[in-house]
C-alpha cells in the first residue's frame, strides 16, 4: 500500500477534482486525512516489538475480506449526516483509502517482496517520490502525523463504528478487543510517527536501526522506483498477467476508479430513500464499489494469495 503521505494526497485531490475542496477547511481535513489511511492504524496497534499484538489480524482480514460490503455498510451509517460532519469525511477518507490500494497494491507487492519491512520500507520511498513530485516537500523534514492528528482521540462515534462493523463482518476474532482498542491504536500511530520522523538520525542510532524502515530519507538510491521507464512487472497473484504501468499510470488510473466510486458515493449518501432516484444511486454506487481486496485488487471471493514477486530493495 503507498503510506501516509501518498493516501491524504490522494484523498484530497480526489475530493477537490469532485467540486468538495470546502471540506477541506482548517476543521476538517485532518479527519479526511485520517480516514484516508484506511484500516492501516491498526498495525500501529501495540507496535513495540515486546507488545502483545491485538489488531494487526483485525487489519489483514479488512485488507482482504469482505471489503465492499464493510465499506457499504460503514458509509450507509453516515447516511443522512451533512457533508462536513467529522463521521462521514473519515468515511469517505477510508473509501478512498481503499480505491488508491486496489490499484496500486498489486505493483508495491511485487516491487517489494516479502522480506522483513521490505513493504513497508518501499512504502516510505514511494511516498518521498510521491510527495516531492506532487507538493515540492522533502518527506525527512516535514512531520507527517502533524497532518492526520485529530486531538487526543478520535471523533465521537468513529472507533464503536468500526469496534461495531468488525464483530459483525469478522465474528469470533474480536475476542478481548473493546472500542477502546481502536482509540488506543489511533494513538500509537501518532506516537510511531513522531518517533519515526527523524532528520537528524539521531532516532535511528539510539534505536540501533531498528525503525530505518519507517523513516522518511533524506537521500534515495537512484532506481527506478516508480518505474517511470515501464518495466514489464506482473500481477503479484498470476505471473502471466503482465504490466508495464508506472505509479503515475496507476494514480491516474485510481483518480478515474476514484471519481467514478466517490461521486456515486456522494449521490447515494444525498439521496433520500423515498425519492424516485434512490434505488438507481444505490445500485450504481454498490456496482462502483464492487468488493475487491486491498492487496490484490481481484474480487475477495477468489481468494487469491501474493506469490509471485521480484523484490527490487
Amino acid at each position: 500500500m503507498p503510506n501516509v503521505w501518498a493516501h491524504l494526497i490522494f484523498g484530497q485531490e480526489l475530493l477537490q477534482h469532485l467540486g468538495h475542496k470546502e471540506l477541506l477547511d482548517d476543521r476538517t481535513r485532518n479527519v479526511f486525512n485520517l480516514g484516508c489511511q484506511g484500516p492501516d492504524f491498526l498495525f500501529y496497534h501495540h507496535f513495540w516489538p515486546w507488545q502483545k499484538d491485538k489488531l494487526s489480524k483485525t487489519g489483514n482480514l479488512l485488507h482482504t475480506k469482505h471489503c465492499g460490503p464493510f465499506l457499504w455498510d460503514m458509509l450507509a451509517r453516515v447516511k443522512g449526516l451533512p457533508l462536513s460532519d467529522p463521521l462521514l469525511l473519515y468515511a469517505i477518507g477510508f473509501l478512498t483509502h481503499h480505491i488508491l490500494d486496489r490499484n496500486l497494491h498489486p505493483y508495491v507487492f511485487y516491487k517489494s517482496g516479502f522480506g522483513k519491512w521490505k513493504h513497508q520500507n518501499f512504502e516510505v520511498i514511494i511516498d518521498t517520490c510521491i510527495v516531492r513530485k506532487k507538493r515540492g516537500l522533502e518527506t525527512y523534514k516535514n512531520p507527517v502525523w502533524k497532518q492526520i492528528y485529530v486531538g487526543p482521540a478520535l471523533p465521537s462515534g468513529i472507533a464503536e463504528s468500526l469496534y461495531q462493523l468488525t464483530g459483525l463482518y469478522y465474528p469470533g476474532t474480536q475476542e478481548g478487543i473493546k472500542p477502546c482498542h481502536w482509540e488506543e491504536a489511533y494513538c500509537q500511530m501518532i506516537k510511531a510517527l513522531k518517533l519515526f520522523h527523524d532528520p537528524t538520525g539521531i532516532k535511528t542510532w539510539l534505536t540501533f536501526k531498528q525503525i530505518e524502515p519507517f523513516v522518511y530519507k533524506r537521500k534515495l538510491e537512484p532506481l527506478d522506483y516508480l518505474n517511470e521507464q515501464h518495466e514489464e512487472w506482473n500481477c503479484p497473484t498470476d505471473p502471466n498477467e503482465r504490466y508495464t504501468e508506472s505509479v503515475w499510470d496507476l494514480w491516474d488510473k485510481a483518480t478515474r476508479d476514484g471519481t467514478r466510486t466517490v461521486s456515486a458515493a456522494f449521490r447515494w449518501l444525498q439521496t433520500h430513500a423515498s425519492s424516485p432516484g434512490y434505488e438507481e444511486a444505490e445500485s450504481v454506487f454498490k456496482k462502483e464499489l464492487g468488493n475487491l481486496s486491498y492487496e490484490t485488487g481481484k474480487p475477495c471471493d477468489l481468494n487469491l494469495k501474493i506469490k509471485y514477486v521480484q523484490p527490487m530493495i
